[in-house]
């Protein structure tokens, strides 16, 4: 991974949706988060595709919230949420709140 990605792989809550009509159906997409103590609010999505992990259909989802990247996996079994990971828009360092050792702290709380 690139210098400016944090790689998460930790369970959040999806707390907002909204959907879109897609060619065929109505699609969801995830709009307010909770990880951490904080909320994070999508202003876009990016890519969204399915995907399979041994006999489990994930979708992956591309967000962000106008300063980070983020990337979302729904495991449509479990019914859960994955935040993989978080990446910085200005393709440098992360900002602080972003840092491996916050997010480990905050992780940890």
């Amino acid at each position: 991974m690139q210098d400016n990605v944090v790689e998460i792989n930790k369970d959040v809550n999806i707390v907002a949706y909204y959907f879109r009509q897609g060619a065929k159906r109505l699609r969801c997409f995830p709009k307010k988060m909770e990880w951490g103590g904080k909320s994070v609010v999508f202003t876009e999505q990016g890519l969204r595709h399915p995907t399979r992990k041994g006999a489990r259909m994930i979708h992956v989802f591309d967000m962000t919230d106008g300063s980070a990247d983020y990337r979302l996996e729904f495991d449509a079994e479990q019914l859960s949420w994955k935040l993989v990971y978080i990446a910085d828009q200005a393709y440098g360092p992360m900002e602080s709140q972003y840092a491996q050792s916050n997010l480990t702290s905050a992780a940890a709380a």
